[in-house]
């Protein structure tokens, strides 16, 4: 009984493993876009049942292929762990943070009100704003656009819709001289920016 208990759960420690490789970005260590969009999902269904709020952010790298173009291809992945780190330390413990390709970054945030998910986001910007980025002796500055949409769980919504409405809403960021949040208007059908706040510094 005993060599039966160790062999099940010897094989659901290598599913666990298994599970956790084919989900997860080996670089930055978030989850991947496939396994963002299967919670999304799961967490929309929840929220129309019980009326619940859900907010989505789409971050983007600014000039992020100057760092490959400048200083190579190691310093770009340098600069994506780096951001990485720093949304995985700055968003909840319940909240899910995934790499959706390249230099963009989506994170699911439930149960949250629009103005606590601004927030959020900005500390995230504001954190990567003030990181001193340093790769092979050189110092950069680096800095990310953000989109928010929210999802207040009173009508139906796909994760499909969600997601581009956020990516709409970073779009008027990036448009409106990057290092910006900007949430998705929803009334207006088209986002409605909002500026940053005074003491943060202009994107260069």
């Amino acid at each position: 009984q005993i060599m039966t208990i160790a062999s099940l759960a010897a094989i659901a420690i290598n599913n666990a493993t298994l599970m956790d490789m084919t989900t997860t970005d080996m670089m930055t260590h978030l989850k991947l876009k496939h396994y963002f969009f299967s919670v999304l999902m799961d967490k929309i269904d929840h929220a129309f049942i019980d009326s619940r709020s859900l907010a989505v952010f789409m971050l983007d790298i600014d000039h992020f292929k100057k760092f490959n173009d400048t200083y190579g291809h190691a310093c770009g992945d340098m600069v994506l762990i780096e951001v990485a780190s720093i949304i995985k330390n700055t968003v909840r413990p319940e909240d899910l943070a995934a790499r959706y390709g390249g230099e963009e970054f989506v994170v699911l945030l439930c149960d949250v009100e629009q103005d606590q998910a601004f927030e959020i986001a900005e500390n995230i910007r504001k954190a990567v704003e003030e990181q001193d980025f340093v790769f092979e002796d050189q110092h950069m500055k680096v800095s990310i656009s953000v989109g928010i949409s929210m999802y207040f769980g009173l009508k139906e919504m796909t994760a499909k819709l969600l997601v581009e409405h956020a990516d709409e809403a970073l779009y008027e960021s990036k448009n409106n001289g990057r290092n910006r949040t900007t949430i998705y208007a929803e009334e207006k059908k088209k986002p409605a920016k909002k500026k940053k706040s005074a003491s943060s510094k202009k994107a260069n």
